[in-house]
């Protein structure tokens, strides 16, 4: 299907929702009004966005621990999650791409959210990371290098999130592109702090080898999967590995 035709049939499917301003999912409330006409919109609209990872929220999370976050895009998953907590303000909200800023910090301020956001990029022995950030709001990754104007982010690490905030603790919540690979390579010794991880995998980029590798590292470090959505897992750290 060409660009042309998706944008035509992208159009005629938000067309009945053209009136249609916000969304509440979950007990918060979402502005679309000023979303770009991208299939990330539809789904808000239609109620269908990021469905699994929110339902496995509203199911695993444990409020009285902090939350560290990989990927927050706009902020959906982020405001839910962030309504649950205990202490909201233990709450840490990553997310590279500069595009989707304004987007993050109007739904935190319309929730009354208190998560904490960095403009940051996961990486590993740069400072700092330069990519395209894609079209929709969706899957931009730190390896896309075709067409658009390039940014630069710095970059951080797990470990420096949990020290400098004192986390003893922490639910991790990840949809880094790929990145994750990395994360558990770097820092499985940090990962054995985490009570419950969400974690979406990208075989796509990474192929099932690393995919699957990554998955058995998590496994030897005493996470099993409570819930699982195709490439979405919820792994949950058994009591005896504490």
């Amino acid at each position: 299907m060409s660009a042309i035709h998706q944008r035509a049939v992208l159009k005629r499917q938000l067309f009945p929702f053209r009136k249609m301003e916000s969304v509440s999912l979950d007990g918060c409330t979402f502005d679309t009004g000023r979303l770009p006409n991208l299939p990330i919109k539809l789904a808000l609209l239609n109620k269908t966005y990021e469905d699994f990872e929110r339902h496995a929220v509203l199911q695993y999370l444990r409020p009285e621990i902090p939350v560290i976050e990989l990927g927050g895009c706009i902020g959906v998953v982020a405001c839910i999650t962030n309504k649950l907590l205990r202490n909201p303000a233990e709450h840490v909200v990553v997310e590279a791409n500069p595009k989707v800023l304004s987007h993050l910090n109007e739904n935190r301020a319309a929730n009354r959210c208190q998560f904490e956001i960095l403009n940051a990029a996961i990486a590993y022995d740069q400072k700092s990371v330069t990519f395209v950030p894609s079209m929709d709001f969706w899957g931009s990754s730190l390896e896309q290098k075709n067409g658009g104007e390039p940014v630069t982010v710095g970059t951080v690490q797990l470990r420096d999130i949990v020290s400098q905030r004192g986390f003893k603790s922490f639910t991790l919540i990840c949809d880094i592109e790929g990145y994750e690979y990395d994360l558990v390579q770097h820092e499985a010794d940090i990962l054995r702090h985490a009570d419950t991880i969400m974690l979406e995998t990208h075989a796509r980029i990474i192929g099932e080898h690393k995919t699957l590798e990554m998955l058995n590292t998590l496994k030897q470090l005493g996470f099993r999967t409570v819930k699982q959505d195709t490439f979405v897992y919820v792994l949950k750290r058994s009591a005896e590995m504490n």
